[in-house]
């Protein structure tokens, strides 16, 4: 049982917070995230919340962030590791989908979650998925030439959503994908595929 109210600093207490919706995501979904929830588990008052936070929501875009930056450093970190273009690319996928797999709560409370109308999005968290989406865009560019930026970026949605689907039909066990090939195959089998369209309309285009 946790102390009173001055046993913690501000700082502290705003951790605590984040990381007791985080534990009751990866146990129970987000959909049971509440303030009543989080300061139990805390062994706060769930007053003590809203003299931190703006309201459950913001807590979630915090552990969403989280979450996000967890994401970007292991593809990252597994792209490190390539130095060929469409390796470095499949490599991005393949941790996209492996991070899904292996924290499918987490994961999924990045899109389960909805705000309460009116809520705007933080700033921050907005920065955060323009860095994951940039990290795809820069990927793409030896494939594009200087003056096909709007169509790199484009293919970087475009690409993302097919990889982002594999991952969702996935960790919701409605994938339903070939024999002998995992969930991380379909999604180079995906990149593999649409880097190979682009390079064929390229020669049409030069002919």
């Amino acid at each position: 049982m946790m102390g009173r109210r001055s046993d913690h600093s501000r700082d502290e207490l705003i951790a605590l917070a984040v990381s007791a919706a985080r534990a009751i995501i990866l146990e129970q979904g987000v959909a049971k995230v509440s303030a009543r929830a989080i300061a139990g588990r805390m062994g706060y008052s769930p007053g003590t919340l809203y003299n931190l936070f703006e309201g459950v929501d913001e807590i979630l875009y915090r552990v969403n962030i989280e979450t996000l930056q967890d994401l970007g450093a292991a593809a990252l970190a597994e792209q490190a590791a390539q130095t060929d273009p469409l390796a470095r690319l499949i490599a991005l996928g393949r941790a996209y989908v492996t991070y899904a797999e292996e924290h499918p709560q987490l994961w999924l409370a990045v899109f389960d979650f909805r705000p309460a109308a009116g809520t705007v999005t933080p700033v921050w968290f907005e920065d955060a998925v323009a860095l994951l989406f940039a990290i795809i865009t820069e990927s793409l560019a030896p494939f594009f030439g200087e003056d096909e930026e709007r169509l790199r970026e484009a293919s970087a949605r475009v690409l993302w959503s097919g990889v982002h689907g594999i991952s969702l039909l996935n960790v919701t066990g409605r994938l339903g994908q070939p024999e002998g090939m995992t969930a991380a195959d379909m999604a180079t089998l995906l990149i593999r595929t649409f880097v190979h369209g682009l390079e064929t309309e390229r020669d049409r285009s030069a002919d």
